[in-house]
């Protein structure tokens, strides 16, 4: 391609930003909203925008594709600790004193906003959980493959036990992953 392609009479076009579009706090607030509740339309909603211009600024700027990957990704990872600790019992009560204990030991006093205590305090379903887990391994949210399984692949039956087991596993490597993040040992 030939330098200067795609620059009409080797004029450069400025655009005024338009009023009341995605201003750097709205960005923000819906990134946060967004890293709560895994909900494009809620959060693009919640900044006062539609969710097809979310859709649309994310295809035309990299940065924000990069930050809305982010976001989705904490999404998903709340799920599915929320999964597991309802898997293993856990009532939401617990889950959420579990959760204001740990924002109050935030160092530099950071607080959940509006979006994440509205996912703590929302009704949990665990089969939307899983559906939209699944939706994750298939590479449906990301644009992309997950490395998950797909459509055809065959399953094993496991028991309780050994569901219990894998899940205190996997939630003691969480643990342990927080650990060396926090630094406490």
């Amino acid at each position: 391609m030939a330098a200067g392609a795609g620059v009409k009479a080797g004029r450069l076009q400025v655009r005024k930003a338009a009023k009341g579009g995605w201003t750097p706090a709205k960005r923000a607030a819906f990134l946060e909203h967004l890293a709560a509740t895994c909900n494009i339309a809620a959060s693009a909603r919640a900044v006062g925008m539609a969710p097809r211009g979310a859709h649309a600024l994310k295809k035309r700027d990299a940065a924000f594709a990069a930050d809305w990957a982010g976001a989705i990704e904490a999404a998903y990872e709340t799920l599915e600790v929320r999964l597991l600790a309802y898997a293993l019992g856990e009532s939401e009560g617990e889950a959420e004193a579990e959760s204001e204990a740990e924002a109050e030991r935030e160092p530099d006093g950071v607080v959940d906003g509006d979006a994440a205590a509205e996912s703590r305090g929302a009704h949990f379903d665990p089969r939307v959980a899983v559906q939209a887990l699944g939706f994750r391994k298939r590479g449906g949210a990301a644009g992309g493959a997950a490395g998950g399984t797909g459509a055809g692949t065959l399953r094993k039956r496991v028991s309780l036990a050994e569901l219990e087991e894998v899940l205190v596993a996997r939630l003691d490597a969480l643990d342990a992953q927080a650990a060396s993040v926090t630094g406490d040992a």
